[in-house]
């Protein structure tokens, strides 16, 4: 049986990605096919490699593993070359709700983890990008409306529990905030935003405080639970 599988292509001379794709036989390594974009970053580049991150027998999981990749890179900042989301191939499939749980339970644990090197040469490729207006304005369209799934919130709500950073991290965070100053743009925005901020009602004493304030001395906590009626 053909094995399908999604790869990467790097740059030669920075050893960054800037494409992801689902192939099968040797589509990895041709340039036939490719959009313009790709081919200016290579010839800029003076090259590419390549990179098979999974492979598998079934061309839908590998469509899934395409757009999950090409999503994580975007996540992460990385500039890709790819002109849409992934997971184009297979023309009017829809997948049945069984069909999508299996894909998802096979999928987990298979995704591409970047190595320490990766991040940095990541993290350093988009040191100082700044965004014009034009694109901001591009980002702040398309992200309007959208929410997080229930699912996703739910588990990176229980991730973020037992979540401790490392005392290495807390030396670095707290090293590039000393004499850090907001600006004084920064601090009305700030001030409005916590003026405006909705109020938690506690069921208790009926004091409102904000969801912090809420959390820590009203509601389960309060002192005055379950003498309402006193």
């Amino acid at each position: 049986m053909t094995s399908f599988y999604v790869y990467e292509h790097i740059r030669k001379d920075t050893g960054e990605v800037f494409y992801v794709g689902k192939g099968k036989g040797k589509r990895h390594c041709s340039k036939q096919n490719r959009n313009q974009y790709w081919h200016n970053v290579v010839n800029k580049a003076g090259g590419f490699c390549y990179r098979i991150v999974c492979k598998d027998e079934s061309e839908e999981l590998i469509l899934l593993a395409e757009i999950e990749k090409i999503n994580q890179l975007r996540m992460l900042g990385v500039t890709l070359v790819n002109l849409t989301d992934g997971g184009e191939g297979i023309t009017g499939l829809k997948h049945s709700e069984k069909s999508k749980q299996l894909m998802s339970q096979k999928l987990k644990g298979k995704s591409h983890k970047h190595t320490f090197e990766s991040i940095e040469k990541i993290r350093q490729a988009n040191t100082g990008i700044v965004f014009s207006d034009e694109r901001k304005n591009k980002l702040r369209q398309k992200a309007l409306g959208r929410k997080m799934p229930s699912h996703v919130r739910q588990a990176l709500d229980e991730r973020m529990k037992s979540f401790k950073q490392s005392e290495e991290t807390k030396e670095h965070l707290r090293q590039i905030n000393i004499g850090r100053k907001h600006t004084p743009e920064t601090l009305l925005k700030m001030s409005a935003w916590q003026v405006n901020k909705p109020k938690l009602i506690c069921p208790h004493c009926n004091m409102a405080s904000s969801s912090g304030n809420a959390k820590r001395w009203h509601f389960d906590n309060c002192k005055h639970k379950g003498n309402e009626n006193g």
